[in-house]
């Protein structure tokens, strides 16, 4: 995945450390798994930059609301600004629009695809 955050971005967006498949493999070759709880939310969120995948569970209450296992994800990058804080995926088909998972102020999800599909 290109491009693909710093190790300290990913722990200030998720406010914790991952849960590393292989230990003392760099994060960009590895399969972490990150979980976060924002009052009556938990999302967790596993990054496989190898494979290019990201998989975003998100439940409420024990209660799954959403489960999006995504391929071809070609990077990710970390925004936190004006008190927004959220992870934004880019994917290989220029069709598909970014998908920007946002943990702060609240738990929010925004995906779509281009207007003029092919």
């Amino acid at each position: 995945m290109e491009p693909f955050p710093q190790d300290w971005e990913l722990i200030g967006l998720f406010e914790s450390e991952p849960v590393l498949a292989d230990a003392g493999i760099p994060w960009a070759y590895n399969h972490l798994t990150f979980q976060t709880q924002r009052g009556l939310n938990h999302v967790r969120c596993e990054i496989e930059p190898g494979y290019e995948r990201l998989l975003i569970v998100w439940r409420q209450n024990d209660i799954e609301i959403l489960k999006l296992d995504l391929r071809w994800v070609g990077g990710i990058e970390v925004q936190m600004r004006d008190g927004e804080d959220a992870l934004i995926a880019h994917f290989r088909d220029e069709n598909l629009l970014d998908l920007v998972l946002q943990l702060k102020p609240n738990v929010c999800l925004h995906w779509g695809t281009e207007s003029h599909l092919p």
